[in-house]
């Protein structure tokens, strides 16, 4: 007796695979060398970590000092106070792209470890 998702069972199955299958292919096409690449070239990865890092934390410092200066202006419609929230927000969102860009390094990292690059 069959049973009735048994064919389901097997496109998932199928779908699984050509999934894998494009991911390996997009792997070897991402390591894959054209001659133009220097001969001895270097990850910029070490070097966007140490950035990133550095850079996080000194957005995070900026928009808890600006928002502690916004604060401070007083809910007045005091023009400094405007411009300090617009700076506070601009340091968080930096903030979030140099917390980002540590998630990707980190990706990249453990893609070039799996690949032995």
């Amino acid at each position: 007796m069959a049973y009735p998702h048994h064919h389901r069972h097997h496109a998932t199955q199928r779908w699984h695979a050509r999934a894998a299958d494009r991911r390996a292919r997009a792997a070897a096409r991402r390591w894959r060398h054209t001659g133009n690449e220097p001969r001895w070239a270097q990850s910029d990865l070490p070097a966007r970590r140490l950035l990133s890092r550095i850079f996080g934390a000194l957005f995070v410092l900026g928009a808890a000092g600006f928002a502690l200066l916004a604060w401070k202006a007083g809910p007045t419609s005091h023009p400094d106070r405007l411009v300090f929230i617009a700076l506070a927000a601009l340091c968080a969102a930096s903030t979030v792209v140099a917390i980002t860009d540590l998630y990707v390094i980190r990706r990249r990292t453990a893609e070039q470890r799996r690949w032995r690059r």
